[in-house]
């Protein structure tokens, strides 16, 4: 299973398809470590020797023999013991590489330069991985934050300084305009991004409901554009849209 991620670097965003970290491998990609007979023409695997029947059919040294041929020629023990062992160390071996393979894939973070905004890509691209997100949606957000980033302001101070903008806390003499610009750059990204995916996702009667309920009930219109922030920075943990307008109906009694 693969899945559409965005990485940045010097050279800016790249997409690329990489396998996704919720695939999981088939039990048939693996070797059980057993020994395998031949039964009545089907082949099966076997673990100990008093599993065996009789008449299985064992290969030992390059011979086909019956378990009871290898057992009166003092075989039986060896080759049982020296095919688990084969079986179990190739076994331990494919274990030990899946293992690598999946801590290489959770450790291939993002690599900016910059550790707020390489958490704001891992975090998208899990999203992108819990396919509650698309890819256009994740890259709009990853070039507002990447905005942000280049300015030097965390995201903390950046919310900050807009709310003190928007209730007149912060004076506009103090912030300079190309500051500004790029707050009015970022907060606009964010919100159409966020409105269309929430309208795809929801329908024109669930965004109407949700929109109604923000312009009538001031908690939820915080708690909507914080859920839209979260969603944004890659924190809103694997929570789609419809079960955030879901909690909404719950908490207002719909």
């Amino acid at each position: 299973m693969t899945v559409e991620r965005v990485t940045f670097g010097s050279a800016g965003p790249i997409e690329q398809s990489m396998p996704s970290s919720k695939g999981y491998a088939s039990s048939s990609d693996y070797s059980n470590g057993g020994v395998t007979v031949r039964t009545g023409g089907f082949n099966r695997e076997v673990h100990s020797t008093t599993d065996l029947n009789d008449n299985d059919l064992m290969t030992v040294d390059g011979m086909e023999l019956t378990v009871a041929q290898a057992r009166q020629l003092g075989l039986l023990n060896t080759a049982f013991d020296e095919q688990l062992s084969f079986g179990a160390a190739q076994r331990a071996a494919q274990e030990h590489g899946a293992a690598q393979e999946k801590a290489s894939e959770q450790n291939q973070g993002s690599n900016t330069g910059n550790a707020e905004f390489d958490g704001v890509i891992d975090g998208l691209n899990a999203s992108l991985d819990d396919g509650v997100m698309e890819l256009g949606e994740a890259q709009e957000y990853e070039t507002a934050f990447g905005q942000l980033a280049m300015s030097g302001m965390t995201i903390d101070q950046a919310a900050e300084t807009m709310r003190g903008l928007a209730d007149g806390s912060v004076s506009e003499l103090d912030v300079s305009g190309d500051t500004r610009a790029m707050f009015e750059n970022v907060q606009s990204t964010i919100t159409k991004a966020a409105t269309q995916s929430a309208m795809q996702e929801l329908g024109q009667d669930g965004f109407d409901f949700l929109t109604q309920a923000s312009a009538t009930n001031p908690g939820v219109d915080r708690v909507v554009r914080q859920f839209a922030v979260d969603r944004a920075a890659g924190k809103a943990d694997g929570i789609t849209w419809a079960e955030f307008a879901q909690h909404i109906r719950e908490q207002l009694g719909h």
